[in-house]
């Protein structure tokens, strides 16, 4: 199941300081030479380790935070050894370094930083609180997107998404299900973020938002013809609806196995294979295909209980059957 990578998410060091200086209390001491300079990964460092000369896992695509205990450990060397170590770190041309507890930064640092245009950044925040804080911005911001080519709906609060060759009627669908009460997330192309390793989350591109295209008709604005009950910005991607042509739909594969997952940017989610005739509702069928998926979730698998109770009985002697 083929989705289009996008590259690489990463974020400047000026574009956090517009985002985030009010709420983590952010002020720039020096280093705007270097705003441009970017991080690609939420997880930050604290330098303990490079200031005692061990620069083996130091990373300058990563936040650098300096707090107390990194400011006591430099307090405790001659001054030869807090040039050379505070030298070694900042000639990496870090992306950024925030120092906490608004402690003032001492020469040494403040040189350093301004000779490499190292972006030297101060905060209110205790360290932990820093840290946190801000690894939650950054986890959101930097989370891999990819790009998948489908219908996304909010159907009975679970994330569907309509999949299946061009000219297979997914924007239709989509849209008698948008009739029947339930919400569009995207149309076309769907924006899908991976949050966590198991959790991916589908939502429209912004210039295609709330915008649904259907042949014969052009380009629809669901919002404005059905209201704001109609549409949903995001969701959690629990279901994959593959749209099949009759004719390609393989005899065996007419009772899904209950086993029947797929790999959907590094995250396994379970499919349905639909096949499409004339005469079938086909959006009824996503609607069964949806509550059905509901109940796997609380726990109830209709398919393993009626094929449970069928061995039991097939297991029985003859003359009790």
């Amino acid at each position: 199941m083929a989705a289009a990578l996008n590259q690489s998410p990463r974020i400047s060091i000026r574009e956090i300081m517009e985002l985030q200086s009010e709420a983590l209390q952010i002020q720039l001491i020096t280093g705007e030479g270097g705003l441009d300079r970017y991080i690609d990964h939420p997880r930050m460092q604290k330098p303990s380790l490079a200031f005692a000369g061990f620069l083996e896992n130091l990373s300058d695509y990563r936040l650098q935070i300096i707090g107390q205990t990194e400011l006591h450990y430099l307090a405790t060397r001659t001054p030869e050894e807090q040039q050379r170590a505070v030298d070694a770190v900042f000639d990496l041309r870090l992306a950024g370094v925030v120092i906490t507890r608004n402690q003032t930064p001492p020469d040494i640092i403040l040189q350093a930083a301004r000779k490499t245009d190292t972006p030297l950044m101060m905060s209110a925040l205790e360290s932990s609180s820093f840290m946190t804080n801000m690894t939650l911005f950054l986890s959101h911001y930097l989370a891999p997107i990819a790009y998948q080519h489908g219908v996304y709906m909010d159907i009975f609060g679970i994330g569907v998404m309509l999949m299946g060759e061009s000219g297979t009627g997914k924007s239709e669908i989509g849209l008698e299900l948008i009739t029947r009460g339930h919400r569009l997330i995207a149309d076309d192309m769907v924006e899908l973020v991976r949050e966590t390793p198991e959790i991916l989350v589908g939502r429209s591109p912004e210039n295609l938002r709330y915008h649904m295209e259907v042949r014969g008709l052009g380009i629809l604005d669901i919002r404005d013809m059905f209201g704001a009950a109609a549409i949903s910005d995001t969701k959690r991607v629990r279901l994959l609806v593959d749209l099949v042509r009759w004719s390609e739909m393989r005899e065996e594969d007419r009772l899904m196995s209950d086993e029947d997952e797929v790999s959907l940017h590094g995250v396994k989610l379970p499919r349905v294979r639909v096949p499409i005739r004339s005469g079938r509702s086909l959006a009824v069928l996503i609607e069964v295909a949806a509550r059905n998926q509901l109940l796997k979730q609380r726990g109830v698998n209709s398919a393993k209980a009626f094929m449970q109770v069928l061995n039991q009985r097939l297991q029985q002697p003859p003359e009790s059957l």
